[in-house]
């Protein structure tokens, strides 16, 4: 995340990183950003939803894994 922000800085103001290596480096990080956003979202509803004592545990691991899958695939479209 530190690095997409400062890239982001640097591609914007022109200072800290050259322009070409800002641009690219602020351009081919999305994926991992938005794929570790889905992991820690999808982890912190499985904690929330046992904490709730909602649904089976491997049940909920499977609908988590399968609503991250599809939510990273719709991305990739995107991109």
């Amino acid at each position: 995340m530190i690095i997409f922000l400062i890239s982001g800085y640097a591609w914007n103001n022109g200072i800290l990183l050259p322009l070409y290596q800002a641009k690219h480096m602020h351009t081919n990080l999305d994926l991992f950003l938005v794929f570790f956003f889905l992991v820690h979202v999808l982890i912190s509803t499985k904690f929330a939803l046992a904490r709730w004592r909602v649904g089976h545990e491997r049940l909920v691991n499977l609908l988590l894994i399968a609503i991250g899958a599809i939510c990273f695939w719709f991305i990739l479209l995107i991109d």
